[in-house]
């Protein structure tokens, strides 16, 4: 199982703090898409405007959207707050 938590507007977009995703294995390509088929506002799950870190490390560190998530990781998607 796969522990999804959500921050921000992400939080805001699904209606959930944490989710536990029923699967061994999953890309954050493929992890943000269920979010977005599961939110009232997709459009505050795009890719562009969050952080996604796997373990606490920034998937843009890792693989970016291709980064594998296993089994036990957690899964924090945390939206990109812009300055006007």
């Amino acid at each position: 199982m796969i522990t999804i938590r959500l921050l921000g507007g992400a939080k805001k977009a699904v209606g959930k703090t944490v989710i536990d995703l029923d699967r061994q294995q999953s890309a954050v390509s493929d992890i943000l898409e269920f979010l977005q088929s599961m939110s009232a506002e997709p459009r505050l799950l795009e890719p562009g405007n969050l952080i996604v870190a796997v373990n606490g490390v920034d998937s843009a560190a890792l693989a970016g959207p291709a980064t594998v998530v296993n089994g036990g990781d957690t899964v924090t998607v945390v939206t990109v707050v812009h300055g006007g």
